[in-house]
């Protein structure tokens, strides 16, 4: 399912996530702009970059999650971009190219990945940082239960995970319910497909294209243990 078809549910869900802003924003504090962002979705990191004064491209395949950015970002200095992050070429590079909140776990082959990473490295001046940040894979819990993701409104958000391993695939299958001004209920269903990276995998990944990665578990420098939510990785162009 793209994001086109998720777009309603992704800004249900997330429009208020924060947890990692200050993250990209300290980043582009020490780094400076403009930013290049790689599946900006609907402007939340972009948006907070820019009110920081920050000018920030932002490139996003779906239609229906760039146009919900490009009103979010309205007045700022925001340049949307429709592309593939595997495949664009803006004619500049950047001395912070980032791609926030599993943003990359679209990729879901070796062919796809090598592509993405190349451009963005690409896009990198001499000394530039790519930052990123994955699912952490060792927390899925794919045991077939329901569970309550979140109420918004007067929507209810359940998920249930399916994990596929021999191809390192993450399937999370959400129902919504919404209650009606009638007081009706209606039901969708919506599948999010992400292919997932492990810790080691990543190493390798960027050293091969002359990155020198460090990585953490938390947008605060936490040292990554099995149990930390998230992998949250500065990548350095050092050639």
């Amino acid at each position: 399912m793209s994001y086109d078809e998720l777009a309603d549910l992704y800004a249900l869900q997330y429009e208020n996530y924060a947890d990692d802003l200050d993250f990209y924003a300290r980043l582009a504090e020490r780094h400076g702009g403009p930013v290049l962002e790689l599946g900006a979705g609907q402007g939340r990191v972009a948006a907070h970059l820019a009110r920081r004064g920050f000018e920030v491209w932002a490139l996003e395949p779906s239609a229906a999650m760039r146009a919900r950015g490009e009103a979010a970002t309205r007045g700022l200095a925001v340049r949307w971009i429709a592309g593939d992050m595997r495949d664009f070429e803006l004619g500049r590079r950047f001395p912070l190219v980032i791609a926030p909140f599993n943003a990359l776990m679209h990729l879901y082959t070796l062919a796809d990945q090598d592509a993405a990473l190349a451009r963005a490295v690409r896009h990198l001046e001499a000394g530039g940082v790519f930052a990123f940040d994955l699912y952490n894979p060792l927390l899925i819990r794919a045991d077939g239960a329901l569970r309550l993701e979140g109420r918004y409104g007067a929507a209810e958000v359940y998920y249930r995970q399916e994990h596929r391993p021999a191809a390192q695939r993450l399937l999370t299958h959400y129902l919504v319910d919404e209650t009606g001004p009638d007081g009706g209920l209606r039901r969708r269903h919506r599948t999010l497909d992400q292919r997932y990276f492990t810790r080691y995998e990543v190493e390798r990944w960027l050293a091969a294209a002359g990155l020198s990665g460090r990585l953490a578990g938390g947008f605060r420098g936490e040292p990554f243990e099995a149990d930390r939510p998230v992998m949250v990785w500065t990548a350095r162009r050092v050639s």
